[in-house]
């Protein structure tokens, strides 16, 4: 019996109906392994006052540690199938990873390295209004700031935008930030929005918004946007919508041959399908998913929200994921083509699991043989799968 994970957190938290109650309590008794999973979520969440509070890598250590002074050491596989996660971030993430290290003690301290890139790769540059290309280091030269290489922060200097003497106006270049295969990239607005890019995406945007008129970006790609609020509207222009909010958090998605797709975390975003014939916005509500395909037709679902909210916590969460969905992300994450010769096997089952986003590709590897019946090979940029 499969069950909703949103089902055991209100039925642990006491908010729940009678007939959930009588659900979980029906799960619980169906398999030992059930209920052996429920205690150890009721116990961990019994010591937690906090436990509504957004996830964060530091109490997943804790988690961790914990769990290392009161595991079992077992044997045999668990293997967890589709569950949908409608719990907050630090229960899946938590939990979904107990089962995998308290199966693999030996693991543990793997799952603490950083990443250990395998090959460098292409980096992220940044297109400039004059047609240069930049890497992160070079325009931060050029803004008079000192961030990461994996950041830019159009927040903390006004020297890159200049005045046209002549015309008294102020000209406002445009950069295009382009992140490739294997990379991710955060950035900072000049209004202080956050937007975390995923691999292979495009972001075109305003190196300073202009205070008197809508904030305005086009995506290509994946990007998780976290806005600041201001009485302009926010836009994200994808190839097949528009997506117009005021202070919110969501995920967009706009990439060849797929519908655009975007998902409300926070607050209320507006979509407006760019083929449509009445060119009607649909209100979005969190935990609504919704796509536009080239034809303009719009539609809206509800989904879970761990599986976005996992990425701005540095997870990478697969939450009932077939193999071959799992596989066609990392392929993106780590910029390698995986080799399939069975493509039956990867459509068999839905696994929940979560790695972190810098773990090696060996790492990840490891996480779905375990849960698995597939088996990888490495040869460079290559990943044959082995029956």
């Amino acid at each position: 019996m499969q069950i909703d994970w949103g089902k055991i957190f209100s039925y642990i938290n006491g908010q729940t109906d009678k007939k959930t109650v009588e659900e979980v309590e029906f799960w619980r008794k169906e398999d030992p392994r059930n209920e052996e999973f429920y205690q150890r979520a009721s116990d961990y969440y019994a010591n937690q006052p906090t436990r509504n509070e957004s996830f964060s890598e530091e109490k997943l250590d804790q988690f961790y540690s914990k769990l290392q002074k009161t595991r079992r050491r077992k044997h045999q596989r668990v293997l967890w199938q589709r569950m949908t996660v409608a719990a907050s971030v630090i229960l899946l993430l938590s939990l979904g990873t107990w089962w995998y290290y308290d199966m693999n003690p030996d693991k543990m301290d793997g799952m603490q390295i950083a990443m250990k890139s395998e090959n460098a790769g292409e980096s992220v540059f940044i297109i400039t209004e004059t047609g240069d290309k930049l890497t992160a280091e070079q325009l931060n030269s050029k803004m008079d700031q000192q961030t990461n290489d994996n950041q830019l922060n159009y927040t903390k200097s006004d020297s890159i935008y200049r005045v046209d003497t002549v015309k008294e106006k102020e000209i406002i270049p445009a950069h295009t930030v382009v992140v490739p295969r294997g990379k991710t990239f955060e950035l900072v607005l000049s209004d202080g929005t956050f937007v975390l890019l995923n691999p292979q995406s495009e972001l075109t945007y305003p190196v300073k918004f202009d205070s008197t008129s809508t904030r305005e970006v086009t995506l290509r790609g994946e990007g998780y946007f976290e806005v600041t609020k201001s009485s302009n509207r926010f836009v994200v222009n994808t190839d097949n919508m528009k997506l117009q909010v005021y202070g919110t958090t969501f995920n967009v998605i706009s990439r060849d041959s797929l519908p655009d797709e975007a998902v409300l975390v926070e607050g209320v975003v507006g979509i407006t399908p760019k083929n449509s014939s009445d060119g009607k916005e649909i209100v979005l509500h969190p935990g609504d998913k919704s796509f536009v395909d080239k034809l303009g037709q719009l539609t809206v679902t509800q989904t879970d929200l761990a599986e976005y909210t996992a990425k701005r916590n540095g997870y990478i969460l697969f939450n009932g994921k077939t193999i071959k969905q799992v596989i066609s992300s990392l392929e993106l994450y780590y910029d390698v083509q995986f080799i399939v010769k069975n493509d039956a096997i990867l459509k068999k089952k839905e696994y929940v699991f979560s790695i972190k986003k810098h773990a090696s590709l060996r790492e990840a590897l490891d996480m779905i043989e375990f849960v698995s019946d597939v088996k990888f090979l490495i040869e460079g940029k290559e990943v044959k799968i082995v029956e």
